[in-house]
């Protein structure tokens, strides 16, 4: 019996720590090259300023520069993001939103997508039952 109940208490433990928070949120965060060459300035410079409050990891490249930004709070969305103060060189201090190409919620994004591929595959099985049925009375 009292194997039992620790082999429980184990289980319920382990469920608990893999468990995928849901109110996770990510987002993804664009910036300009041209812009951050102007203000002098980098992902990486940026990221400085966020990565104590959430899960950060900055790109930079051929393409343009991006953060990647998780957090477990669910009242923030893309507008509470665009509010943060941000350090983006020594001297200048500014919201996130005002040196951000754009703000992306991912998590938005891919429920918007899920749908659409839904209807789409409903539209596309009423058309191919449709042309069953139309070639049957052929």
């Amino acid at each position: 019996m009292k194997r039992l109940l620790v082999i429980i208490l184990l289980c319920i433990s382990v469920h608990s720590v893999l468990a995928k928070t849901p109110n996770e949120r990510t987002f993804l965060v664009i910036f300009d090259n041209a812009e951050l060459k102007k203000n002098k300035t980098s992902t990486e410079y940026i990221e400085l300023s966020l990565m104590h409050i959430f899960n950060t990891k900055s790109y930079s490249g051929n393409s343009d520069a991006a953060i990647l930004i998780k957090t477990d709070h669910a009242q923030i969305d893309k507008c509470v993001l665009g509010d943060f103060i941000i350090r983006f060189n020594q001297n200048q201090i500014s919201t996130l939103d005002e040196i951000a190409f754009q703000i992306i919620d991912l998590d938005e994004c891919r429920e918007f997508y899920l749908n659409l591929l839904a209807d789409f595959e409903e539209k596309n099985s009423k058309t191919k039952k449709n042309n069953k049925l139309f070639k049957s009375t052929l």
